[in-house]
């Protein structure tokens, strides 16, 4: 195609060519160095940049691919042995039976790997002797803690799928993650047992059969509907369990929920192979050794926290220090008491961090690396130059086919794809082209996709290959929530490929930076919200019409906040403040606080489309800036109250209105 420019170029360009070749011929240079040269040129001009920057970035896509080698060799050592999880920490137990394998910063307890295993053997001979057998399903409704860790790994020794269950769930969204799992039993805390039985007093669990057991204080039961698993468990030994061998590296290990980009929370399914891929992945990238103690104060039902956190303990033998939830003023003082050498973040944790005023901890910690996800270009370089860290952000999903890892702490971006030809077809990961109105895929006159080039943005996909277990789509329990997810025709006719909803730029250099969420999903305070799921907690009052939800930008924050339209009914009070509290009281008693929207805007009607499908996009654009009646949700006051010009003022200087 270079060659046919020279039908277009101008007498200037020829004449320059055609004093060239005289003045080779002046200097008898041969024709084949004459060629030589004019190729040359034409490279130069074609794909000088190319080469360029391909040479910029060799010795970070080499590095990339040889991390990606190392990974899949490893996983492939593993696949050859196939044992499962369980049993490749018996490994790192007989390494390490006398170190500190967890501490509980809530209770103060800490556990030896020995005893750490003695606990999980405990829950392990609990249920087997109790009738529960390989492929059965236990869900754990329970908040961080050293249970949780020994329940699932426990279980797992006996082929028991556990689904790790939000603990601020409650009501509709919890009787569905409970209920979709199939579980035949649920394990949960003394504080949370009062939410399961507001949940069931609401006859949310239908008919669903399971038993309900608590760990925790007996006296705070408060119902004999559930068994004391802390009193019970006394009298089981701590034995290791006899061997299945039909529990292996292939089989399920538990199920994960994820909101994703569409409709409600989704069990995806999480293999012990996979779990594995995960843990090893990030410990190759950023360097974590058994002679590390990672901090944990994210959710341990998340993957975050309960793969790439607690599986640094589990598989590489570094110590974990685990927290109920995280706090900002503690965060430094925590780190500095137990020593911990590295800690996960998302985002937001990071911004709560830089907000805090200055103390001497967080100059005297020993913490070397801070490894997670979304944080933010702008506070980047302030939060490593302010606490020293080094910085390993990573991108990925629960359910997805590959990873993104920033290796060399390139500022902003979560990752990198290759841009030269020698690295870049080892590399599943790629970026389409979408319609940026609708987030849909675009499609070229012969049914593939755009793919996206350096400098463009677009959604990630991910190569899907059933013969390559790093590029398994292993997808939910609800299959036909899995089809939506996988898209085929991508590059070439035949192939399939994981959707994942992100849309990331790509820039020239080769680094990936992300964008937004596209789909019925936004984030908000380090959480995936779905529309979907709060709009089936108002749609059902009878006095609203018509209701949609939405994630908006504020100045200064991440994420998006939700916001719901709501178009009242007749039934509806004419008075919105009376409005409002019916509002309030619903989406308080049914909703986790995060999923709460941070505003509600009083709407005549909301538009549509020809086939009755909610249209947000103006909806987004206008954001609270509209003439309509705007309410925002006050969390200390738990209530939503009137979002004026005072509130709008504060709120676009960056002050944080909720809670004031």
């Amino acid at each position: 195609m270079g060659f046919l420019r020279i039908n277009s170029v101008s007498s200037e360009h020829i004449a320059s060519l055609t004093l060239l070749f005289a003045t080779i011929l002046y200097n008898h240079l041969s024709i084949f160095t004459f060629f030589g040269l004019l190729m040359t040129a034409y490279i130069a001009y074609n794909y000088g940049d190319f080469i360029y920057r391909s040479y910029l970035t060799l010795n970070r896509d080499l590095s990339g691919l040889a991390l990606l080698l190392r990974v899949k060799f490893d996983l492939n050592r593993r696949l050859r042995e196939n044992r499962g999880i369980h049993e490749i920490f018996l490994e790192i137990l007989n390494a390490y039976p006398n170190k500190t394998a967890i501490i509980d910063v809530h209770s103060g307890r800490s556990l030896t790997f020995s005893e750490f295993n003695e606990l999980a053997n405990k829950f392990a001979n609990y249920f087997k002797q109790n009738g529960y057998k390989r492929g059965d399903v236990i869900a754990l409704f329970m908040e961080n803690s050293i249970e949780f860790v020994a329940a699932w790994i426990g279980l797992a020794k006996i082929g028991v799928v556990t689904a790790w269950i939000n603990s601020n769930l409650k009501m509709e969204p919890l009787a569905h993650c409970v209920l979709t799992s199939e579980a035949k039993a649920i394990i949960t805390s003394s504080h949370l047992v009062s939410v399961l039985k507001e949940t069931e007093a609401g006859g949310l669990f239908k008919k669903a059969v399971f038993k309900r057991f608590c760990y925790g204080k007996p006296e705070l039961l408060g119902s004999n509907n559930f068994i004391d698993l802390s009193l019970a468990m006394k009298k089981v030994n701590s034995n290791e369990p006899p061997k299945d061998s039909t529990i292996d590296f292939r089989s399920i290990l538990c199920f994960i929920y994820t909101s994703g980009t569409t409709g409600l929370p989704k069990a995806a399914v999480m293999k012990h192979f996979r779990y594995y891929s995960m843990v090893m992945g990030s410990a190759k990238s950023f360097g974590i050794y058994p002679t590390d103690r990672i901090y944990i104060s994210m959710p341990l039902y998340h993957t975050s926290a309960g793969i790439i956190g607690v599986g640094q303990m589990l598989l590489t033998g570094s110590t974990c220090v685990i927290r109920q939830k995280f706090s900002a003023s503690n965060f430094w003082k925590d780190c500095v008491k137990y020593e911990c050498t590295a800690s996960q973040y998302i985002g937001e944790i990071c911004r709560y961090l830089l907000a805090q005023p200055q103390i001497p901890e967080e100059q005297s910690h020993k913490m070397r690396l801070m490894y997670g996800n979304g944080l933010r270009q702008e506070i980047w370089q302030d939060f490593v130059d302010r606490f020293k860290v080094r910085i390993g952000e990573l991108y990925g999903s629960t359910e997805g086919t590959s990873n993104l890892v920033n290796i060399d702490g390139k500022v902003g971006a979560c990752g990198f794809l290759p841009i030269s030809p020698l690295t870049s077809r080892m590399h599943p990961v790629r970026l389409v082209k979408i319609d940026e109105s609708t987030g849909e895929v675009l499609r070229r006159s012969d049914g593939l996709c755009f793919p996206c080039r350096p400098g463009e943005t677009g959604a990630m996909v991910s190569t899907i290959r059933k013969n390559n277990p790093l590029l398994i789509f292993e997808g939910y329990l609800n299959k036909s929530e899995t089809s939506k997810k996988v898209i085929c025709n991508v590059f070439r006719k035949g192939d399939t490929a994981f959707l994942t909803g992100d849309i990331l730029h790509w820039d020239r250099l080769g680094y990936v930076y992300f964008k937004d969420r596209t789909g019925d999903t936004f984030r908000w305070k380090g959480e995936n919200v779905s529309t979907t799921e709060v709009e089936a907690v108002l749609m059902p009052l009878t006095t609203i019409t018509d209701v949609t939800v939405y994630g908006v930008k504020i100045p200064n924050t991440e994420g998006r906040a939700g916001m719901a339209a709501i178009v009242k009914s007749p039934k509806a009070p004419e008075n919105d403040e009376e409005f409002m509290q019916i509002i309030t009281t619903k989406v308080s008693s049914c909703l986790a606080t995060y999923a709460i929207p941070m505003f509600v805007r009083l709407c005549s009607s909301v538009d549509r489309t020809g086939t009755f499908k909610l249209v947000k996009t103006h909806l987004q654009q206008t954001s609270y800036d509209t003439p309509d009646p705007v309410y925002y949700w006050n969390s200390s006051k738990k209530r939503y109250l009137p979002f004026t010009d005072k509130e709008r003022q504060k709120l676009d200087a960056g002050i944080d209105i909720s809670c004031l």
